[in-house]
């Protein structure tokens, strides 16, 4: 994970300096990765649907490590390789979220879950990113 992290930053640098432009950035692929597959079940704006709201994901996982995992293993994995309840909440393991890790590479994983903790736990953009692994790559001038 250390490696996708570290040609992402290179990416960044990169496409600072001029260069062509590269793949997106991680919060941006945690976005895309959250519209297109998480926001089905937990809506467009983490309201809830067929799965919970996600306002709450910071009190849920205290730790991005945490949630990745949760997001790695789904509902039923879970269940069988952790326990019965999930989060520091220790929520009981309800519902038929999917195992994602057979779907996403860990770096998406990783990504959506920087993405969820910002965008829907209000956490700034750059400690999401930190606490998920990602390398923080500053602005040019900055």
């Amino acid at each position: 994970m250390r490696f996708v992290v570290l040609l992402l930053a290179l990416a960044f640098v990169v496409a600072a300096c001029g260069g062509e432009s590269g793949p997106p950035g991680p919060f941006d692929e945690g976005k895309g990765v959250y519209g297109d597959t998480c926001s089905v079940c937990h809506g467009s704006a983490g309201e809830g649907g067929t799965g919970p709201r996600l306002d709450d994901v910071l009190a849920t996982f205290a730790s991005c490590d945490e949630q990745v995992k949760w997001i790695s293993l789904g509902s039923a994995r879970w269940k069988d390789e952790v326990g019965p309840a999930y989060g520091a909440t220790n929520k009981p393991v309800e519902g038929a979220m999917p195992a994602m890790d057979e779907q996403l590479t860990t770096n998406e994983i990783a990504a959506v879950a920087a993405y969820e903790r910002a965008q829907f736990g209000g956490l700034e953009r750059d400690e999401a990113l930190q606490q998920c692994g990602f390398a923080i790559v500053p602005a040019p001038g900055g």
